[in-house]
């Protein structure tokens, strides 16, 4: 799944039937790969906007395992919404709740430079 030259591939997958959900992130000839509530590690325009969008959840060691488990079980369940909020800043895509509900979304969508 690498780009040609010029071009950047952005994946997101809920993986319902086997999580966890992904990004799959190709910017150029490495494609890197990030739970959805973590961030790709390479400290990336994607990573900043999953950072401020908060879709990067704290984890061990950073944090201990109560202030994890209670991240996770107050915003858990926006989690989806946090991770397609910071992929919409970061592309300037907007994609509405309504179409990721009804399962309207392109498998392709191409933006033109």
């Amino acid at each position: 799944m690498l780009p040609r030259e010029g071009e950047e591939v952005l994946c997101l997958t809920a993986n319902r039937f086997s999580p966890p959900a992904l990004i799959i992130h190709a910017p150029d000839a490495c494609v890197y790969r990030a739970d959805f509530g973590t961030g790709t590690g390479h400290d990336s325009a994607l990573d900043n906007a999953l950072s401020a969008a908060g879709a990067v959840f704290p984890s061990m060691p950073e944090a201990s395992e109560a202030e994890t488990v209670a991240h996770f079980e107050e915003y858990g369940d926006r989690l989806p919404e946090l991770v397609f909020t910071a992929v919409g800043a970061y592309t300037g895509i907007a994609i509405g709740q309504e179409a990721v509900e009804a399962g309207d979304l392109p498998g392709v969508l191409l933006v033109p430079a």
